[in-house]
């Protein structure tokens, strides 16, 4: 089988890959098998994956048969790469009618819709495209190019701003555009429209570079390393001693080291990230805390 390795899929390909993890059977044989989709992917643009759940066929056989034709046209457009019928759906004839006239593909999935949007998001959109468009902000540090990303509103922007403020360089911020280098690496850069602005809430939109000077600017930078900030859960023991440190962030088929941190009030976040960021480059060389520290207390069981 030959992939073409680029920002298109095809949806028999999909299908190959997809069958066992998405738990997926076609429900009319290979129809709209050659079907081919533009995987350039933005969170907040155009998704070829159409993925209905129970909510959504509850809702479909309350209407008319015009609105249905309505809400057929509207949701199956011309470039909707295959439609995906979650939660275990039982067969939809009208539906099916409707994706053979349009030579669209059809499966039924037996997971859940959440899931399936999850995995799907996370295996193929984010791995077969050339580039992707995510929320978070990115800046140097110490020569790293670290990527912020979190939920909206958890702080990632005045993050930036405290990193910056202290010398570091600025990228982007609130949408990050990522361009795959080559199989081992990432690129990031801003949207031109946003280049060089971030906002605060509370003072508005701001120019970096008129601030704090040209010098505190990078017009991209490699990805080397993912900070992901999420909210301390109430009686979740976090990773203490860090023997497991760091994860795996993948996009666009690259694997990138991730660090978790837990957001809370009080916890100074700039800094976190800015040690967090020492201490990967300590690592990458040789020298891990936690094992140093576990070899010490080793060394003083074993004289006992």
């Amino acid at each position: 089988m030959n992939e073409k390795k680029g920002s298109s899929l095809e949806v028999r390909v999909f299908y190959q890959k997809a069958k066992d993890s998405l738990k997926i059977r076609p429900a009319s044989g290979k129809i709209g098998f050659s079907r081919k989709a533009d995987l350039f992917f933005s969170q907040k643009g155009y998704q070829p994956f159409q993925i209905w759940g129970k909510k959504e066929i509850q809702a479909f056989k309350q209407l008319s048969l015009r609105e249905k034709r309505e809400f057929l046209e509207k949701r199956l457009k011309d470039k909707t790469f295959c439609l995906i019928l979650a939660d275990d759906i039982m067969p939809y004839p009208k539906i099916e009618e409707e994706a053979k006239k349009r030579r669209l593909a059809l499966f039924y999935s037996k997971l859940s819709q959440k899931i399936c949007q999850e995995k799907v998001k996370k295996i193929f959109l984010l791995r077969y495209a050339d580039q992707i468009t995510i929320s978070g902000g990115l800046v140097q540090i110490s020569g790293l190019g670290v990527l912020i990303v979190g939920d909206s509103g958890i702080g990632k922007s005045e993050s930036a701003l405290e990193l910056v403020s202290r010398g570091y360089r600025f990228v982007c911020d609130d949408a990050v555009c990522i361009k795959r280098k080559n199989s081992r690496g990432l690129i990031g850069e801003p949207p031109l429209i946003t280049r060089y602005f971030m906002e605060i809430r509370g003072l508005g939109v701001i120019n970096i570079k008129e601030i704090f000077g040209p010098k505190s600017i990078a017009k991209q930078s490699k990805i080397d390393l993912v900070i992901n900030l999420k909210k301390k859960r109430r009686g979740k023991e976090e990773n203490r001693l860090g023997l497991k440190f760091p994860e795996d962030y993948e996009l666009l088929g690259v694997k990138i080291p991730q660090i978790n941190i837990p957001v809370a009030p009080g916890r100074n976040i700039a800094t976190l990230i800015e040690v967090a960021c020492k201490v990967f480059l300590l690592k990458e060389n040789g020298y891990h805390a936690p094992q140093e520290l576990v070899k010490k207390l080793n060394r003083t069981l074993s004289l006992r």
